[in-house]
């Protein structure tokens, strides 16, 4: 079975070494590759080439719904793909990062029933993280660099909005913060952080709020593992709840990575 990431950027995903680290544990002798592409419409072509699933990640977990053939319901609902399956002849969409959102701030003993939430960004892994949340019981607001993505995701979605000029506010008021930005971008001044913040931070390995005040800041590396883990249930067909492949190791040599 051969499996890939593909996306832009890519060389700097750790997807390859969570994928062979579970083939190890599972004594699976599959490959798992990183690609490099310009366009979603490179991606069908790929299953043509051997390829049985494909990790989507930035920029084409929208771009990509037009060429499949079936999307599970939470992906339909979130609007987003990043997981996709070969079966039966058939191109099958799923999305695993809401589980990504919910079990790494669940791994970290955070509740979400009735927090006050607030999402940065308005791609892709925001719709994820906004499904996430509001599945969950939790009050979200989201925050764009350009207002109007946000405004039009909040309206999609039933959550609240709020532009930058009101982050200091709102934040103030925010008990767990999800950022989706790409790396490096920061949005919000220092000085407007509290140690009684918890930090979602999609990027890795690096993050804005690392030396920060804030609570507890939870790294990339925590949701990107928990978006893999159900991503490999469905390449593979293993549950890995009957294995014991070693989840904290795992974590450990994904952050030392």
């Amino acid at each position: 079975m051969k499996l890939a990431v593909v996306g832009n950027p890519i060389a700097h995903s750790k997807s390859p070494l969570i994928f062979r680290f579970l083939f190890d544990a599972t004594d699976m002798e599959f490959s798992y590759e990183k690609l490099l592409l310009n366009s979603a419409n490179a991606i069908p072509a790929l299953f043509k080439l051997g390829y049985s699933g494909i990790n989507i990640t930035s920029p084409f977990k929208q771009s990509i719904l037009p060429f499949l053939d079936t999307i599970s319901a939470e992906a339909s609902q979130i609007g987003s793909v990043n997981t996709v399956v070969l079966k039966n002849g058939q191109l099958n969409g799923f999305n695993t990062d809401f589980l990504g959102v919910q079990n790494a701030l669940f791994q970290n003993n955070i509740e979400l029933k009735n927090k006050k939430c607030l999402i940065l960004g308005a791609g892709g892994a925001a719709r994820a993280a906004i499904f996430a949340l509001k599945s969950q019981n939790a009050f979200v607001k989201i925050c764009n660099r350009t207002s109007e993505k946000a405004q039009v995701l909040a309206n999609e979605f039933g959550v609240g909005f709020c532009e930058q000029s009101e982050l200091a506010k709102v934040l103030s008021e925010t008990e767990i913060l999800i950022d989706t930005l790409p790396m490096g971008i920061q949005l919000i001044a220092p000085s407007h952080l509290h140690e009684n913040l918890v930090v979602l931070d999609a990027s890795y390995p690096k993050s804005v709020y690392s030396e920060k005040n804030v609570g507890k800041l939870i790294g990339g590396e925590h949701w990107l593992l928990q978006q893999a883990l159900p991503a490999f249930e469905l390449f593979t067909g293993i549950d890995l709840n009957n294995i014991d492949y070693k989840q904290k190791e795992l974590l450990n040599l994904l952050n030392k990575s």
